[in-house]
């Protein structure tokens, strides 16, 4: 995956890590990402868009099972499901886009995910 422009200058690029910083952006995305390595779920986009859904409604994603990084499974899951690139191409829209708020953060996430399961159909 190429670099956006806007990821070549240096201001641009605080600037990018201080919204990040902002709201419970890292926590979001800490949750996403350890709901699916305890999950591995066949669906990713689907599996995310019920996450965002569920917060959203003020449910948190269970956090059932003991999360073990680094386990031999999880990196195959990580490496068929190119999950990492899934998650940076979420999170560079979502820089792209820089939504203000909680609320208008879940919901670019709702059509974000909406839009890629559309697109995959």
């Amino acid at each position: 995956m190429a670099a956006p422009e806007w990821t070549k200058d240096e201001q641009s690029l605080e600037d990018a890590k201080n919204y990040l910083r902002q709201g419970n952006t890292v926590d979001f995305f800490e949750t996403i990402a350890s709901a699916v390595l305890r999950e591995h779920p066949a669906e990713l986009e689907k599996f995310c868009v019920s996450i965002v859904s569920d917060i959203r409604l003020g449910r948190l994603p269970k956090a059932e099972g003991e999360f073990q990084p680094k386990k031999e499974e999880d990196n195959k899951y990580m490496r068929a499901r190119n999950v990492s690139e899934f998650l940076d191409r979420w999170i560079l829209s979502l820089l792209e886009a820089r939504p203000n708020g909680d609320g208008e953060r879940l919901e670019f996430h709702q059509k974000y995910l909406e839009k890629l399961i559309e697109e995959s159909k």
